[in-house]
């Protein structure tokens, strides 16, 4: 068998991925149906068979006939990281039991303090993968049973898959309880590291499996409900077969009471319950007593507690007086249409307006740049310049 070529570093694994990622995206995506042909791949890097002679050569995707499917390897890696994995690996949570017991002998008889410390930090990391493994497994477990029920056109499958899944559960509660018993027969270990960091792990480990206990209980539950629905059911299509066997016989009548069993039946039992909603007036609700003790025993019932209301004070005579206060604002369409009929120029024109109220230069002078830019195409300006109380502007006149 030829050597496989590996990557030397992460910067050239980085760049490859990189490089081939619209390829290795549509290979992931198709990594339940298996069709993802070379001649589609060879589209995606623009017909060059050495790129995909090179993901081969290291190990990133395996030819398999006319198909191209990433390597195990790849593919865990990317389904653990998307979180989209959909099987069950209790084998990678016995295992990561099975180092910790290992590391702590370790760590038990070393002697120098830095190789103690790489023991116990491999400790730390193996019991922070176990509680983040333990609560995956719980969650894939989970929505493999819905899928299992909801999915699986074949019961005898279906309840096969069912019962398999209960089998795992089972077994990741054994794996929780193996490592909650490690934790507590090396009790001495745990609680004399004297380390902050490994307290706080074991803390973290603790919260993720009271959560999955539960989660568990949950599924139990579920499972339970589900093989019953099924076996019901079967139970159900085992009965609508004899019968129509006999149907086709001829001999329904004489062998079974079906006639009078179905006649006893209401023919309407499996339709929803009609609701009738009747909106009544905003006038009947006023004036009606009867609407308002009908409303009254209602939020009684339901708890409803209405608030005191107190009447509010009449209003004073200054209150009833009409108040007005003049606003300081210009109609400036209006000072526009008859500026357009004078011959002064704009400012000057301004200066004079009546406004029936008194304006400082601030205002007037706000008001010139204003009718000069909303007009710019009625505007003619000229290049000479008049300065009115220090403020200099250019004469504009109406074309």
């Amino acid at each position: 068998m030829e050597n496989q070529s590996h990557f030397r570093n992460i910067d050239e694994l980085v760049r490859c991925i990189n490089k081939e990622k619209d390829m290795l995206r549509a290979t992931f995506g198709d990594r339940k149906t298996h069709s993802f042909t070379t001649e589609l791949a060879m589209e995606l890097v623009e017909y060059k068979r050495d790129r995909i002679q090179y993901l081969i050569n290291y190990g990133v995707i395996h030819e398999s006939g006319n198909f191209l499917e990433l390597e195990e390897v790849y593919l865990r890696f990317f389904e653990d990281v998307l979180d989209v994995n959909e099987e069950i690996n209790i084998a990678s949570v016995k295992e990561c039991i099975d180092s910790l017991k290992e590391n702590i002998v370790y760590y038990q008889k070393e002697t120098t303090d830095k190789r103690k410390y790489h023991y116990l930090s491999i400790v730390q990391r193996k019991l922070r993968d176990i509680g983040v493994r333990t609560i995956r497994n719980v969650i894939d477990l989970k929505r493999n049973v819905d899928t299992a029920y909801k999915q699986e056109p074949n019961y005898d499958i279906k309840i096969q898959k069912l019962r398999n899944l209960d089998e795992k559960r089972k077994s990741i509660r054994a794996l929780m309880e193996a490592c909650e018993r490690l934790m507590e027969e090396d009790k001495a270990f745990f609680s004399f590291t004297s380390n902050p960091q490994m307290a706080s792990t074991i803390a973290d480990v603790r919260n993720d499996f009271t959560d999955a206990y539960y989660n568990l209980l949950s599924i139990e539950t579920q499972i339970i409900e589900y093989i019953h629905l099924i076996e019901q059911q079967n139970l159900l299509i085992k009965k609508i077969r004899k019968l129509k066997y006999l149907r086709d016989q001829l001999t329904i009548k004489e062998s079974t009471d079906i006639i009078p069993v179905v006649s006893r039946m209401n023919p309407v039992w499996m339709e929803n319950r009609q609701y009738n909603r009747m909106r009544v007036s905003l006038e009947m609700l006023q004036s009606s007593e009867e609407m308002s003790a009908l409303m009254r025993r209602v939020a009684e019932k339901e708890g409803i507690i209405r608030k005191s209301r107190t009447s509010a004070l009449p209003l004073t005579e200054d209150e009833l007086k009409e108040n007005v206060s003049p606003l300081n604002e210009v109609n400036q369409q209006e000072v526009w249409r008859a500026f357009r009929a004078g011959s002064n120029d704009l400012f000057s024109f301004i200066l004079s307006y009546d406004y029936k109220q008194e304006r400082t230069i601030e205002q007037h002078a706000v008001l010139f740049c204003q009718l000069a830019v909303q007009h710019p195409n009625e505007c003619r300006i000229t290049d000479k310049y008049v300065t009115y109380e220090n403020l200099e502007y250019p004469l504009i006149y109406a074309k």
